[in-house]
């Protein structure tokens, strides 16, 4: 069984509100949790507010194994927490500057 911690979308039409839970991988995004760990309210202005998880429990399940989503990681991020489980995006590929070197060369010559 792989556990991940994802978002289940709780609350009514147009006013999303999610909790934190760690799930089995192959249950559906509002289905049965085996622990619930915070939540999410990405309306709320104040940011203090917005956010809330218990850091030591999640922290817990990554030790364990627990692979986050993308948008709990960048959440978990923002809270302080470094893990090696984070699934953070990557930075995309450097520029290719071979191109401008070339140029810089001709142009003394």
């Amino acid at each position: 069984m792989a556990v991940k911690l994802r978002l289940k979308r709780i609350g009514r039409k147009n006013a999303p509100v999610y909790r934190l839970n760690a799930v089995d991988s192959r249950s559906p995004r509002d289905g049965r949790v085996i622990e619930e760990l915070g939540f999410y309210n990405p309306r709320e202005k104040d940011q203090a507010k917005q956010f809330n998880a218990q850091l030591d429990k999640c922290r817990e399940w990554m030790d364990k194994g627990a692979i986050p989503s993308e948008t709990v990681s960048s959440l978990l991020k923002k809270q302080g927490v470094e893990h090696k489980m984070l699934r953070l995006p990557r930075p995309g590929k450097p520029k290719v500057v071979a191109a401008a070197a070339p140029a810089a060369q001709a142009k003394p010559a």
